[in-house]
């Protein structure tokens, strides 16, 4: 990062190496100090970061205090937006017709626990495969995604918060359809997607006085096939990208981490989209 009048020590990097590398240490799952050693001997990642070959490489330090910077920025959300915009104007993301799928994963917290544990984190609750209730210390991150799985917006919550409070975020109203799951099925959502004429395919939650009807069931079934979609992006981010935990302290911290995860992916899923179709 530059240096100030009269400060002494490495040379500054343009901030555009600096979020090349980022994007290097996400992609091949690498901490700040790992990234660092791989700057230094990797040909491939210097030429990605513009770093000439008799140029020093941004230490850890260096690259951890940018991450810091982009947080309080709070300016992540609109390098997506123009991202998207650039994608969209190369025809590879559709902007007509719009549909929106929302979802969340939980990341578990760097440090787990109510009492030694990141203290903004929450515990989050789910019924597991085997029918069991199982509770991870962590946050929800939301995606609001297009049916060609490319993602728009992005927000983080500490785990225990509803998921039906966080949708309002991931929204701007311009959606034509919303698909969701049965977390936010409620009359006041569907009265939110009426006023701004948006086609509900949220699926429908039963209650233990009133069962979903066999329309509801296989409504619900036929929804869940566009939904499902979301499930590889997550999986992709914590099985490859290291999302599954946290490497940071803090909901802010955390949040940048999955805001760069999702520029991430759509900058790789653009590529591959320009590839495939031209």
């Amino acid at each position: 990062m530059p240096k100030g009048k009269g400060e002494t020590g490495r040379l500054g990097y343009a901030s555009l190496t600096l979020f090349r590398a980022l994007l290097l240490g996400l992609w091949h799952d690498l901490s700040d100090v790992k990234l660092e050693a791989q700057l230094a001997r990797d040909l491939m990642f210097r030429k990605f970061c513009r770093l000439e070959l008799d140029q020093g490489v941004p230490q850890a330090s260096t690259i951890g205090r940018f991450r810091i910077a982009l947080e309080k920025s709070g300016r992540l959300n609109v390098v997506l937006t123009e991202i998207n915009a650039q994608l969209s104007a190369q025809n590879v993301i559709l902007q007509e017709g719009r549909v929106a799928i929302v979802d969340a994963t939980v990341i578990e917290a760097a440090q787990s626990g109510i009492r030694k544990g990141d203290p903004e984190a929450g515990s989050h609750v789910k019924v597991n495969a085997k029918g069991k209730m199982q509770a991870k210390w962590g946050y929800q991150a939301f995606v609001n995604i297009d049916e060609d799985g490319f993602i728009f917006s992005t927000t983080l919550t500490p785990g225990n918060k509803h998921e039906i409070n966080s949708l309002m975020d991931l929204l701007d109203g311009s959606e034509e359809m919303l698909f969701a799951d049965s977390a936010y099925s409620s009359q006041k959502i569907r009265d939110w997607m009426a006023d701004h004429d948006i086609s509900d395919r949220v699926q429908r939650k039963g209650y233990r006085n009133r069962k979903l009807s066999v329309r509801d069931r296989a409504r619900n079934v036929e929804i869940g096939v566009t939904r499902g979609r979301v499930e590889a992006i997550f999986g992709h981010m914590k099985r490859l990208w290291g999302m599954a935990r946290s490497r940071f302290m803090g909901l802010a911290r955390t949040h940048t981490q999955f805001q760069i995860a999702a520029i991430g992916w759509n900058l790789q899923k653009g590529a591959r989209f320009r590839r495939m179709f031209g």
